[in-house]
């Protein structure tokens, strides 16, 4: 049995030994694809706002509900890459406090942070449901476009969604690598 060994941000690496293989392959497409939305919704974004002050440039009338689409676009992309970021371990970690830690204890503390900050987005998640129920409840719309409110809380739920289950995943995978952890740093 290889013992895994601990990179220089002190995240375990046992290329050996991945718990769940089958939910992280899962997962990595799901989140995957979410990234993939979000960049066709940064780049609706971008398209818009170009072509809002290329129209306002040359005809002197920008497009009308510009800054509605990018608001909306902007806030559901961002909710959608976090999920592939959690699967890939690009969220920032300080580890400043836990450089003297032994391999196990640091395991044992990544996990448990990975499942309080899963606790953390599903209260997100849940808000965002909340908030778009109440806006599709009330009908409420964007001022020009008249666009529906409930649209941007929906998709920014779903990312969160998908971020909580991420995030749990995470979590139970950091868990089960804390007994394959060494007790001492070697």
């Amino acid at each position: 049995m290889t013992q895994p060994e601990v990179t220089e941000n002190g995240i375990l690496a046992a290329p050996d030994f991945v718990p769940f293989p089958r939910m992280r392959a899962a997962l990595e497409v799901t989140a995957t694809w979410a990234a993939l939305a979000a960049g066709a919704l940064l780049l609706l974004a971008v398209g818009v706002t170009a072509g809002s002050v290329l129209q306002g440039a040359i005809f002197n009338k920008p497009i009308l509900g510009d800054s509605e689409i990018v608001e909306m676009a902007l806030g559901i992309a961002v909710a959608l890459c976090l999920p592939l970021a959690e699967m890939r371990g690009a969220h920032v970690m300080v580890d400043f406090f836990t450089q003297k830690l032994p391999p196990r204890g640091t395991a044992g503390l990544d996990a448990l942070m990975r499942a309080i900050a899963a606790a953390v987005v599903f209260v997100l998640a849940w808000r965002l449901a909340i908030g778009g129920y109440n806006n599709w409840d009330r009908e409420r719309e964007s001022m020009f476009l008249e666009i529906p409110y409930w649209w941007g809380y929906a998709g920014a739920a779903l990312g969160m969604a998908l971020w909580m289950v991420c995030s749990a995943f995470i979590a139970l995978e950091s868990a089960a690598r804390v007994r394959r952890a060494p007790v001492n740093q070697a």
